[in-house]
């Protein structure tokens, strides 16, 4: 078979057929009409990744189960650690909000690594990858341990006030393993993966005379489909189901959305912590807690809370409803601003759960039962389930229903 310099794609956002160069050589290849990446040139080979991701195993038990900054509290050392943290708040009795902390700062970060080495290990053994490279598509926004890091910063601001604070060797393994897995996320291309593993399933020419189908897991663009035993059409290569319509799109969309707004009610009225110094009790919603922290002087790390625990929520639930009537009212607004706004609520939605890492990590440092007590309230929960349910939302919000309209109107307009 002829293998062609250059190949069609059909870009995962605005559905545009471009030609992109086969060997890119360190460049990128974006879309001419909505500047989105549809191939790199600069991306990690699977060795070099598997070893980052054997690194990043090695540091993460460091990391979580051993301490990372220490108070001094009339005398007594009390530790925080990440598995800590989620421990005191599950034996708490906040077991649920526990294991959204759990979720994101513990489990996906491990599971992320081991996902890059089961690939390794698959490609050693003549394994094909299908399934771990669908999930190690889906679970990367979940990582949070770069978002760890900053609620360690404002816990240790919350907490120099009340005891002498003191930061362990141990930080120094949980910096590493946040920056080498920054790195992962960055030189690592799920794309290639699909291309090395599945060299049978071969890009289209660019002479291509037909209309081809894109796959949206697996970003392939091919000239036909598997029908399953329900008479549904799959993608080939991946076998993700192609026969979603957009109708059953957006009632995802529209239950989580509102699932996630209702949340944000009893999570921004109903207290998230509370502190008892000397047998004195205050309760402290999201938005006392920053002005706490205003008169207190901080106000960078009042500027931090209000963005990640107030704005990125709100504007997030806003920026969604919007798009979602931007699709069923078909308004001619301007298509690039509304992919900003998209892509905006893709890169801000992880960081609202700063809040809830500050909270375990209080937790672990401020002990029940001491002279100072920290306790959780009862908006952890509300406010944890809206972070994900918006995240979740955002997630199923697709690109393409957007610019089908844009393409609707402009067709209206010619005609």
């Amino acid at each position: 078979m002829k293998i062609h310099n250059v190949t069609l794609e059909r870009c995962a956002e605005c559905e545009t057929l471009v030609k992109v160069p086969h060997r890119l050589y360190y460049k990128t290849a974006l879309c001419p009409n909505c500047n989105h990446v549809l191939a790199k040139g600069n991306f990690w080979s699977l060795r070099r990744c598997a070893i980052i991701a054997l690194a990043v195993l090695i540091l993460l038990p460091l990391a979580i189960g051993y301490p990372l900054m220490s108070i001094d509290l009339l005398g007594m050392p009390i530790h925080a650690t990440i598995w800590g943290g989620a421990w005191k708040m599950a034996t708490s009795g906040y077991s649920f909000t526990a294991f959204m902390v759990l979720l994101c700062s513990v489990i996906t970060p491990i599971s992320f690594v081991l996902l890059i080495l089961t690939i390794a290990l698959q490609r050693i053994l003549g394994q094909r990858p299908r399934y771990t490279l669908i999930f190690l598509t889906k679970i990367k926004e979940w990582v949070m341990l770069d978002v760890y890091f900053v609620a360690l910063a404002v816990a240790a601001f919350k907490i120099k006030d009340y005891a002498h604070l003191s930061f362990n060797l141990n930080l120094i393994a949980f910096v590493l393993a946040t920056l080498l897995t920054t790195l992962l996320f960055i030189k690592i291309e799920p794309k290639q993966g699909w291309d090395f593993f599945y060299p049978e399933y071969r890009p289209l020419p660019p002479d291509y005379p037909h209309k081809p189908t894109f796959c949206g897991v697996c970003e392939y663009t091919f000239d036909e489909n598997i029908i399953d035993l329900k008479g549904r059409h799959r993608c080939p290569r991946c076998e993700s189901n192609l026969d979603i319509p957009d109708k059953i799109k957006l009632q995802r969309v529209w239950a989580t959305l509102i699932a996630g707004t209702i949340m944000m009610i009893p999570a921004n009225l109903l207290p998230i912590s509370s502190t008892e110094l000397a047998g004195n009790v205050s309760a402290d919603t999201l938005f006392s807690g920053v002005i706490t922290f205003i008169q207190l002087g901080s106000y960078a790390v009042a500027a931090i809370v209000f963005i990640a625990s107030i704005a990125v929520p709100f504007s997030k639930v806003a920026i969604i409803l919007y798009l979602l009537l931007a699709i069923h009212f078909k308004w001619k607004h301007s298509i690039h601003r509304q992919m900003k706004l998209l892509h905006y609520v893709h890169f801000v939605g992880r960081w609202s759960m700063l809040d809830l890492f500050v909270l375990a990590l209080m937790m672990s440092l401020l002990e029940r039962g001491q002279i100072l007590n920290f306790s959780v309230g009862d908006a952890a929960f509300f406010f944890g389930a809206a972070v994900f349910l918006t995240m979740i939302a955002s997630a199923n919000l697709d690109a393409k229903m957007l610019w089908r309209i844009h393409y609707s109107n402009e067709s209206e307009n010619k005609t």
